[in-house]
Formats: structure tokens, C-alpha cells, sequence
């Protein structure tokens, strides 16, 4: 799935702003993963902070911030439904923890998300 930036709703304040160092208004990103709720809608995105000197920092953003440009889902997603929370995701991104561990540096998890994130990035 690709989607195009459409506006920009700030994470912290939730009021719409003009831009963000992490996403940009007309950019297309990959999704890689989709989770909803009663009432809240999120697809997480790559966010590559720097190249020579981060990793990749997928952060959650309100859908209604983007348009879908193609609905293609990566075969390597399932659906898994918990606490009311319907997620769209790898199934080992689904296990609880995984994202602390992926941004604790726990490399077990940095090296799932990579091997992962390229499967979605090919499928798309």
C-alpha cells in the first residue's frame, strides 16, 4: 500500500501544521503497517532521519493525513485482532514488544524489521 501526504496533523498538539522535519505534504511513503481502533485509524511509515547516521524510524501518523495512491497489501501482512485493536502488519511485528525492542536497539528485532520492512518494500 502507498499513500501520498495529503496535510500534516502535528502528534504532539493534533492541530494541522505546515510541516514536520519527519513527513512532507505531496510525498508518497510505503505503509508498513495499519492499525485501528473504535475510533482512530494510524498507518505506520518509514521516517529515514538521516542515512549516514540513524536508522530507520517508522512513526505512526493519522490516516486522514493521507490519500491512498495504491491499495496493494503485502502478502507478508496478517490481520490479528486484540483488545479491540485490528492490526495489518508482519506477524512477528505483532508480538507484544516488538516495537520496544526494535527501538531499544534490541538487534534481533532491528534485523526482523529490515529483512520485513524490505519484503513490504518489494510487494508494494
Amino acid at each position: 500500500m502507498i499513500v501520498r501526504c495529503t496535510h500534516i496533523t502535528s502528534p504532539a498538539t493534533g492541530e494541522v501544521v505546515t510541516d514536520h522535519p519527519s513527513i512532507r505534504v505531496g510525498a508518497e511513503y510505503p505503509v508498513l503497517e495499519v492499525l485501528t481502533t473504535a475510533n482512530r485509524v494510524l498507518l505506520r511509515i518509514p521516517e529515514l532521519l538521516d542515512t549516514t547516521e540513524y536508522r530507520d524510524s517508522p512513526g505512526l501518523w493519522d490516516a486522514a493525513m493521507f490519500t491512498v495512491v495504491s491499495s496493494r497489501m503485502p502478502s507478508c501482512w496478517v490481520a490479528a485482532l486484540e483488545d479491540g485493536r485490528l492490526t495489518l502488519a508482519p506477524r512477528e511485528w505483532q508480538r507484544a514488544g516488538f516495537w520496544d525492542d526494535y527501538f531499544d536497539d534490541v538487534p534481533a528485532a532491528v534485523d526482523e524489521y529490515a529483512r520485513l520492512r524490505a519484503a513490504i518494500l518489494a510487494d508494494v
